[in-house]
């Protein structure tokens, strides 16, 4: 029975072994309770809403120290947030050859998005620049499943982007006659992780008992 057990387990471990690298590496954090920005389309009119209280601003946290396994390693350094997903309210029929874009009607400096998925699925996420982001096309192809694009700043402060929500051709993004967009409005603030706060009020403790030392 011993030896059956033990073959079962190492037959087992290969198993995860041989899924392993699918999903070994280091990925950015996915923090905080999803929002998502509702997309549904009624006679010909796009209609957007953001779940709960449209005006909240999402938390971008830096992690300083941690590197993520490329293609994430543009989010090295960076405040960042994936809680906002545009998902389908509702079925959604186009005729061949369209799409629904999402496209930046306004956004603060600073601010840059990159391609994601499904929140769990990060090691599947291809972190490419979109929406303007490193002179990428300012509109963005939505496939229409449940996407998480990762959001994402330099620097601490408050940012907000406006974008418009279309019916478009899918090999040119250009907006189809007949149809109305809508569009939302997402807002954020950059702020340091809870434990790079740890670490600065450590830090603060440390020189502050080095001073009272010297004296």
């Amino acid at each position: 029975m011993f030896k059956k057990i033990t073959r079962t387990l190492t037959a087992a471990t290969a198993l995860a072994s041989a899924f392993a690298p699918a999903f070994a590496g280091v990925w950015p954090h996915a923090d905080g309770m999803m929002k998502h920005v509702m997309v549904g389309l009624e006679n010909q009119t796009i209609m957007v809403h953001v779940e709960g209280d449209p005006l909240e601003s999402m938390e971008m946290l830096r992690y300083p120290g941690e590197s993520y396994t490329p293609p994430a390693d543009v989010l090295n350094g960076m405040y960042y947030n994936s809680r906002y997903g545009w998902m389908a309210d509702g079925f959604i029929t186009l005729p061949d050859g369209a799409g629904v874009f999402v496209s930046v009607l306004s956004s603060d400096a600073g601010l840059m998005v990159y391609e994601g998925g499904m929140r769990s699925m990060k090691h599947t996420h291809t972190y490419a620049p979109i929406l303007g982001t490193d002179g990428s096309d300012p509109f963005w192809l939505w496939g229409g499943t449940m996407v998480h694009n990762w959001h994402s700043a330099t620097d601490p402060g408050a940012y907000s982007a406006t974008y418009s929500v279309y019916v478009g051709d899918v090999a040119t993004g250009v907006p189809l006659d007949g149809y109305t967009p809508g569009q939302a409005t997402l807002y954020f603030h950059a702020v340091p992780s809870p434990g790079a706060l740890v670490a600065l009020a450590l830090g603060a403790c440390l020189l502050a008992r080095r001073g009272r030392e010297v004296r």
